[in-house]
């Protein structure tokens, strides 16, 4: 398939190039169309033919007919519309965009999203931050726990969910701490709890169920250790605000100090931020 007459109305303008080809809409607008075609028109035109930017070129092809000008740039030829309307011509998985200068531009979607040429959108990765979303809904997070600090957490209650702010209270779902087993197991006693704020010896307002004393320094293998909000067993029912509002969430022990051991941790905790207000 390919151009099979080409010619230019002269004394006219603009100069209307007139052309017929066995080729089809999406072939000619293709780049480089003019390229591929150029022997073809060098027979036809017995030379090269001279094209002017001002040129209006009437095409004749297969399944229709209609006004282009000619890319210069892309070597082949853009589609005209009627006044007010878009091109109906648009690279492949593009979209069309207003540009500075108020033109409608056929661009790729970027950034946060992205778009194929099935009109299928797909977000990102790591483009969906937390802070983007509601307070309310349950929200995820992991918080690795040295030995060291799982150790001296009895003295030094170890930071889990940072305050939220002003006039609001975090709940806690569930959580879950896995312990990577180093070889050398805890010794000491102590139930294990996550509280609100970092009061020492795990004597704050508890957020969760405890973990048993004996469970972790009688464990010596990998693990995972279940923990349930206070609020899901109700045991926060006569808490009051002032003692959750804008308080983080720590992880202690009671009892005595955990020693020795020199498993580390992780801390999956599930929670929601509500208003205190």
């Amino acid at each position: 398939m390919a151009i099979t007459a080409i010619s230019r109305d002269w004394g006219v303008s603009p100069s209307i190039v007139r052309v017929i080809t066995t080729d089809n809409f999406t072939a000619i607008t293709t780049a480089q169309y003019l390229t591929v075609e150029e022997n073809n028109i060098e027979l036809l035109n017995n030379g090269s033919f001279e094209w002017a930017s001002t040129d209006l070129v009437a095409i004749d092809y297969l399944n229709g007919e209609g006004f282009f000008t000619h890319d210069a740039i892309n070597n082949t030829f853009i589609s005209l519309t009627e006044g007010g309307s878009l091109s109906s011509t648009l690279s492949s998985g593009n979209i069309f965009v207003g540009n500075a200068s108020n033109v409608a531009t056929g661009v790729p979607m970027s950034g946060d999203v992205t778009i194929n040429n099935a009109g299928v959108t797909a977000i990102g990765a790591g483009k969906v931050l937390s802070t983007m979303l509601s307070p309310l809904l349950l929200q995820y997070a992991v918080i690795p726990v040295t030995a060291a600090e799982f150790n001296g957490m009895y003295a030094s209650p170890k930071l889990l969910i940072p305050a939220a702010g002003p006039n609001t209270m975090i709940i806690l779902m569930r959580a879950t701490l896995v312990m990577t087993y180093g070889g050398t197991p805890f010794v000491g006693i102590g139930n294990v709890v996550i509280q609100y704020g970092a009061t020492i010896h795990g004597a704050g307002i508890p957020a969760s169920t405890d973990i048993v004393s004996a469970e972790i320094p009688s464990t010596h293998t990998d693990a995972m250790f279940p923990m349930v909000g206070k609020d899901d067993t109700g045991g926060l029912s006569t808490l009051p605000f002032s003692q959750g509002v804008n308080i983080g969430l720590y992880l202690s022990n009671s009892t005595q100090p955990f020693t020795s051991g020199n498993s580390n941790f992780q801390v999956h905790v599930w929670y929601s931020v509500i208003p205190s207000v």
